[in-house]
Parts: C-alpha cells; structure tokens; sequence
C-alpha cells in the first residue's frame, strides 16, 4: 500500500474510477471491468471483488433520489403509464450512472482493507 494513500485519498479515487494508490489511471476497461493492475504504480487488482456492494448502493441511492419525484408524479394529472414509463426510465438512466461511480468506491476501499479473495 502507498503511504500517501489514506481512506479519504481512496474514497474520492474510487469516486473518479482512478487508481486507489495513485490516483493517476483509469482502474476500469469499459463500463465496469476492472483492469488487472495499475499502467502507472504496478498495484494489482485482481482477486479484488465488490460483489453486491456497488449495486446495493446504487438501488439505496436511486430509491431515495427517487422517491420525492414518485410523491410529485403521483400527485399530478398524468396518465398512470405516463407516470410509470416516467419512473421507469429515470431509475434505469439514474442507476446506469451512478453504478460505475460505487463500483470504483467498493474497489478502492476493498484494495485499502487489503480485502481480496482466497484462492
């Protein structure tokens, strides 16, 4: 582990999908596949897993963001499918964003606890 990464280093990396150890590259290829080391400081990240972490977030996050929308959209004059096609939508478009954002986090902080898996 770097000695200039501390947890609040980490989280904000995680946050930006950098490198928890020295924030200068990407830690994803693609969407939401973690590359197996670092280009810039070597660390690896293979054996690293968020498993249901980032989803679980993204759900609780999108759920509360959500919900004063709901009461709004319910209480207007617009169709019932209106309404649902409307939240349906804004749920997928709000989770898709947010879900590489705490995949990053979860991935930082599980390289930061040394959390990796037992082969």
């Amino acid at each position: 582990m770097n000695n200039d990464s501390n947890i609040r280093s980490v989280i904000f990396r995680g946050i930006r999908r950098r490198c928890p150890s020295c924030g200068k590259d990407k830690i994803f290829d693609g969407y939401l596949l973690a590359k197996d080391n670092c280009p810039s400081c070597e660390v690896k990240f293979e054996g690293i897993r968020t498993d249901d972490a980032a989803p679980w977030a993204t759900i609780f996050v999108v759920g509360h963001l959500l919900a004063p929308i709901v009461v709004i959209l319910v209480n207007t004059d617009l169709e019932t499918i209106t309404v649902t096609i409307l939240l349906v939508l804004l749920a997928v478009l709000a989770s898709l964003v947010l879900l590489p954002f705490f995949k990053g986090l979860f991935l930082g902080l599980n390289w930061y606890f040394q959390k990796k898996e037992n082969n």
